[in-house]
């Protein structure tokens, strides 16, 4: 299936409910995936007369990383679509390896949703997010209940994470 502004909208629709004029806030990184989530979300906030936020995560692992989160808001600014980078704590940045960034990142993520009283958290893993979720684990000899991958909801310190995009591959999202 094709990842258009129709489907989107179609399958948050069906999948998914929100409150009236609802506050959400998308992890952005500045790649393909999560800018396209964003924008496709952007419409969707001012149909339903919401609000967004996307945030930025500064892991601090390379001196480069507060640059590039400040070039990705400079370019959502461009757009008029409010952001917010959020640094990850240096107490927390110790063995600077992917387990530990993703651990930060979600804790960071889902922290300020708290904070500001955000009740959805979108997330853009899409298909092959999931299908290199599953290998990996597989490898790695998880068990029946560690296959099971992402979904498409879960809630984290009552914040629900949403990934829209689970049934949209990469290809299609390009």
């Amino acid at each position: 299936m094709k990842l258009n502004n129709k489907e989107f909208i179609k399958n948050l629709n069906q999948n998914y409910i929100f409150e009236n004029n609802p506050n959400i806030a998308i992890g952005v990184s500045g790649g393909p995936d999560s800018m396209a989530l964003l924008f496709l979300l952007n419409q969707w906030t001012k149909i339903n007369k919401g609000t967004l936020v996307a945030l930025i995560f500064d892991h601090r692992i390379r001196k480069e990383n507060f640059e590039e989160s400040k070039i990705i808001k400079d370019y959502l600014n461009k757009f008029k679509i409010n952001s917010y980078i959020i640094r990850a704590s240096k107490n927390n940045v110790i063995k600077q390896n992917m387990t530990e960034a993703r651990a930060n990142r979600f804790r960071g993520l889902v922290n300020y949703c708290k904070k500001k009283q955000i009740l959805h958290l979108f997330l853009a893993h899409h298909y092959d997010d999931n299908i290199e979720t599953f290998l990996t684990r597989k490898v790695s000899g998880s068990n029946l209940e560690g296959l099971a991958c992402m979904s498409n909801i879960s809630y984290r310190n009552n914040i629900q994470v949403l990934r829209p995009l689970l049934n949209f591959s990469k290809k299609n999202i390009l």
